[in-house]
C-alpha cells in the first residue's frame, strides 16, 4: 500500500481524521509494516499521550 493509503486506513481505523505523518512516499507498505505501524502509534498514544490531561489538572502555573 502507498503512503497515502496507510494514513487513510489510519485514519478510519482509528478515528483520527487529521492525521498527517512523515512518511516515506516512495515505499511500499505490506500489512505487517501497517500493522507495526499502528501498533507503534497506539503503544506511543497510551505511553506519552493518554494521562496529559491528570498531568496538568493544577493547571500550567
Amino acid at each position: 500500500m502507498t503512503r497515502d493509503d496507510l494514513e487513510q486506513r489510519i485514519r478510519t481505523e482509528l478515528d483520527l481524521p487529521h492525521f498527517k505523518a512523515q512518511i516515506d512516499a516512495e515505499r511500499d507498505y505490506s500489512e505487517d509494516d501497517y500493522q507495526e505501524f499502528k501498533r507503534d502509534l497506539v503503544n506511543y498514544y497510551k505511553t506519552y499521550v493518554q494521562d496529559i490531561d491528570t498531568d496538568f489538572q493544577g493547571g500550567l502555573d
